[in-house]
């Protein structure tokens, strides 16, 4: 049998960057859409289930995403495994940090992809849970400090952009504003679309790259 697969911190950080710059108008359009229907009843499931497990998958693999395709009646086919695996993932999840916060950590970034395996793969929800477990195993620090990372960066930009916001607002109150806001939507753009492009990127290196993984689906 094949070793499985660890992540490259590197390699999945600029990946992320790379997938989150390359698809922000689609992250963007499709948010828009997804948020301004999530309340409709019905719709909501399969627009979820796009948005969080397909959308990622699908720009982590290099494949194009139409943002309307959220609203694709085949995405609520599979939603009972869906939310049995959430389920399974919020009681695990949930279990194990009261128990202590580190367990819990560590079986969230195990089971991240279950999720996405279930939907993507057609796997049920205990066979997905196991395929992550084993394909993050090994991965799990790297997991970690590519979100502390990424969330860095996003706050150092933010920090800037509202540095510089304030300092237009010292020449003129409207252009500190203005400025502001645009620089709120830039920020709020690219910091969906580079976590959007972190979870793609570590799922096509742990589960479409990784044959140890890959043949077991």
């Amino acid at each position: 049998m094949e070793e499985t697969k660890r992540l490259d911190f590197g390699q999945t950080l600029k990946g992320a960057i790379q997938i989150g710059v390359k698809n922000a108008v689609t992250v963007i359009v499709t948010t828009i859409l997804y948020v301004i229907t999530v309340w409709i009843p019905y719709l909501n499931i399969g627009t979820t289930i796009a948005f969080f497990t397909v959308l990622p998958v699908r720009l982590g693999k290099g494949e194009s995403f139409s943002p309307a395709e959220i609203f694709d009646a085949k995405y609520r086919e599979n939603m009972t495994n869906f939310f049995l695996v959430l389920g399974l993932f919020n009681a695990g999840v949930g279990f194990a940090f009261i128990l202590a916060f580190f367990p819990g950590l560590v079986i969230m970034y195990a089971w991240m992809l279950a999720a996405a395996l279930v939907i993507n793969k057609g796997m049920k929800p205990i066979e997905a849970l196991n395929l992550s477990y084993k394909a993050t195993y090994g991965s799990k620090w790297v997991i970690f400090f590519s979100y502390l990372v990424l969330g860095i960066i996003i706050f150092v930009i933010n920090l800037i952009l509202g540095l510089i916001a304030t300092g237009l607002g010292y020449l003129a109150t409207w252009l500190g504003v203005f400025f502001g806001f645009i620089f709120g939507i830039v920020i709020a753009i690219i910091s969906l679309a580079a976590v959007i492009g972190l979870y793609g990127t570590i799922y096509k290196l742990l589960i479409i790259d990784n044959p140890a993984i890959e043949q077991e689906t």
